[in-house]
């Protein structure tokens, strides 16, 4: 079961939203270990692993992660897997089955996505929900390629779940630990700095940059993602 607000994250072009979510502060939140599994879509592998040994009460992250909050109203739900574009239909609908299952109230959802011109380091974009930061609306012009973004909008869309996407514009993450140079290291520590703004929840930049990006375990798929860069 997910408690009533769920924070969201996949593996976008950059790994900045996952990143910045499994970096949910242990020391300030107890939470419990949890995944869910897609039938339709097995043999997933995580895509961000942890850099060092994990400490006693700690687990390795898992392809779809929940971190659920013992003492607050709050699930963090991370898909740390690449999902390619024809099956990810599949773990949209698991997750959002689960969400109606459990009467999630709110979900606030973090991305990376490509902008070919981006005007603002962040951009908020509501449904049935009022905004919660003062950041802009993504633009009304802008062509999305991301097929999770894409089918999530759908179904939220259908089932009039209140959500919020906090999005920033970022290029294809190098493989490893989150940087500087491809501007990862950055959104992680906005998306972050932001999402306790507006929950109080704390997040862990050292966790989050010792996590290992793996990239895309499908060679076809890391040719595909070179129109990021």
């Amino acid at each position: 079961m997910l408690k009533k607000h769920v924070l969201l994250a996949y593996t976008d072009l950059q790994a900045a939203g996952s990143r910045a979510l499994l970096g949910l502060d242990p020391e300030h939140h107890k939470y419990e270990y949890r995944t869910l599994p897609v039938p339709e879509v097995p043999g997933l592998k995580p895509a961000c692993v942890r850099g060092s040994p994990c400490a006693p009460a700690e687990q390795e992250f898992q392809p779809i992660q929940i971190l659920n909050c013992k003492y607050e109203e709050f699930s963090v739900v991370v898909v740390n897997a690449v999902v390619g574009g024809g099956v990810c239909h599949h773990v949209v609908s698991r997750l959002l089955d689960e969400c109606l299952r459990s009467g999630v109230e709110k979900i606030t959802a973090v991305v990376a996505l490509h902008f070919p011109h981006p005007g603002e380091l962040l951009y908020e974009t509501s449904f049935f929900s009022q905004p919660v930061t003062s950041a802009p609306a993504l633009p009304d012009d802008l062509q999305v390629t991301d097929p999770i973004l894409n089918f999530l909008v759908q179904f939220l869309l259908v089932d009039s779940l209140p959500t919020t996407f906090l999005v920033v514009p970022g290029h294809k993450a190098t493989a490893g630990a989150a940087n500087v140079a491809d501007g990862s290291l950055a959104n992680i520590s906005l998306l972050q700095d932001t999402l306790t703004s507006i929950t109080g929840l704390r997040f862990s930049p050292d966790i989050s940059c010792s996590l290992l990006y793996k990239g895309t375990n499908n060679p076809q798929e890391a040719m595909v993602d070179r129109i990021y860069l």
